[in-house]
């Protein structure tokens, strides 16, 4: 017996060790002392990593003991610590600018430029990159951020400083107008089936709302010919290794740099035409293995882009086995204007956890998106041990002032007052308007009486007569936006003198998954 007891403690107090995490945190900056925005930091031989805030700012947590870390970012020499970690320590490090070197090169006309070569091979090796991860499974957090960064005094007739207030800008019509994280379980499968179940979403100023961010439509995949960006273009974009690349791309070498005992070669793109659909940017390819080590490109106007003037998207791969390299992080960061209104943004995934042989199931690719009602229930203190990236300051504020907001907005008090305005009825609206169309906001109840002047109608067969109708719908699921609805009608022709009525129902029955 005491031997069992002391085999249990022993059990108890092993699985407390290796539950037990410590935290890395600190700051990445630049020999000037500037953040470095977004910059990785990564485990060496792991897929376990993360990503600074745009301050430069990161946390990772790791078992403790011995730890090999590797902080890098595209266009900086990557700086490599040998940790013992006990406990949560704080470690800064300053990332210095990568040098490429240009040794021995000739260059006597743009066509022989020793870029040609690189993207040649790298064209050759494309089709197996494609296609050498036959499945695979992720954990991938997502984080989005759209910000106004000005606006002018009155649009359309309308204090923009009134609506300001109700969103949350400051005095200047300044501020972030959406912010959410989301925590996703990606599946892949050729030929590219995706699935995803989310596991968690916040969404700034809205307890209710879950996140739009899909790991899938994060998936930039640069092996592809042709680059879908659905939205953005009605055009697909030519990646700069497609096989018929260097009718639409120049190239140009801007050194090699030796990473990890690797060379990467950086290439320079330069679009033949200014407006085709193709990136501009700089690609950085691994020599000999002639694969993807990371890119920096960009889409502009020229491009015939739309809702956007800019576009960049930043990629990181690592290596996940001997073989094989997987993407780290993939950041959209976008700015644009419209008729005085001025907004940025960025969105940025982070992949961990790669498993290259999960012996996936192809029935399950049936179900493309999986939302558990759970999904948006995750509390403060849930998303601050698990958030990969830390909150700036200015996010953090975001969180509290939405939060306010929201609860108030989504008060009886505050819907009732609403409703009270709008559920007055106005005689003539409800005669020759829209009808008459009160709701119960807090309740989520919505009823619609139609106008009488379009229930009148004219026929040969009935005459004159009247068809009205009325109906009552109730939100019974704000995750899936699923309502039960009801609808009457009735009917009655003057010559025919019949009277007719009907009455219908809709009620949802899916469970919450998207498919």
């Amino acid at each position: 017996m005491r031997s069992l007891l002391v085999f249990l403690l022993f059990v108890l107090v092993s699985h407390g060790l290796y539950a037990q995490k410590v935290i890395l945190k600190g700051k990445i900056t630049d020999p000037k002392g500037l953040p470095v925005p977004f910059a990785s930091v990564y485990e060496l031989n792991t897929t376990t990593g993360t990503s600074a805030n745009s301050e430069g700012e990161y946390q990772l947590k790791l078992s403790p003991g011995k730890h090999t870390i590797i902080f890098k970012a595209i266009g900086f020499s990557q700086e490599l610590r040998e940790l013992d970690l006990q406990s949560d320590q704080f470690i800064s490090v300053i990332l210095t600018g990568a040098i490429y070197e240009l040794k021995d090169v000739i260059v006597r006309a743009f066509s022989d430029d020793p870029a040609y070569e690189v993207i040649r091979n790298a064209i050759r090796e494309r089709n197996y990159y494609l296609n050498e991860t036959d499945e695979y499974t992720a954990d991938v957090y997502i984080k989005g951020m759209q910000k106004l960064l000005g606006a002018p005094k009155k649009f359309l007739g309308r204090n923009i400083d009134d609506l300001g207030n109700q969103i949350g800008l400051d005095s200047n019509r300044k501020g972030i107008l959406y912010l959410s994280e989301s925590e996703s379980k990606l599946s892949y499968m050729q030929p590219g089936k995706y699935r995803e179940v989310m596991i968690s979403s916040k969404v700034s100023g809205s307890n209710r709302a879950f996140s739009f961010n899909r790991a899938s439509d994060m998936g930039i995949n640069f092996y592809q010919n042709l680059l879908e960006m659905e939205g953005l273009s009605a055009r697909p974009f030519v990646s700069p290794i497609a096989d018929n690349a260097l009718f639409y791309y120049r190239y140009r070498l801007l050194g090699t740099s030796i990473e990890n005992g690797q060379m990467i070669n950086k290439i320079e793109l330069i679009p033949k035409r200014s407006a085709d659909p193709v990136f501009r940017g700089v690609i950085y390819i691994l020599e000999d293995s002639w694969r993807i080590h990371s890119a920096d490109l960009y889409l502009t106007k020229e491009s015939n882009i739309q809702f956007v003037d800019t576009l960049n998207i930043r990629q990181e791969f690592i290596p996940v086995n001997a073989k094989s390299w997987m993407p780290s992080s993939v950041r959209f960061d976008f700015s644009g204007g419209f008729l005085g209104f001025k907004f940025g943004g960025y969105y940025i995934a982070l992949y961990n956890n790669y498993d290259l042989n999960p012996g996936l199931n192809p029935k399950d690719f049936r179900e493309v998106l999986n939302i558990s009602r759970e999904v948006n229930k995750k509390d403060t203190a849930y998303w601050k041990q698990a958030r990969p990236i830390p909150l700036t300051a200015e996010e953090q504020i975001d969180y509290v002032k939405k939060e306010a907001l929201a609860t108030r907005r989504e008060s009886k008090v505050y819907l009732d007052s609403l409703d009270k305005a709008n559920n007055k009825l106005k005689p003539l609206n409800f005669l020759i308007g829209t009808g008459y169309n009160p709701r119960n906001r807090f309740k989520k109840e919505y009823y619609q009486f139609g106008s009488m002047i379009n229930s009148l109608f004219y026929n040969t067969v009935e005459g004159f007569g009247i068809n009205y109708r009325a109906s009552y719908s109730k939100q019974i699921d704000s995750l899936t936006n699923k309502f039960l609805r009801y609808t009457g009608k009735v009917r009655y022709g003057l010559s025919s003198e019949k009277f007719y009525a009907s009455f219908s129902a809709s009620i949802p029955l899916e469970s919450s998954r998207f498919v």
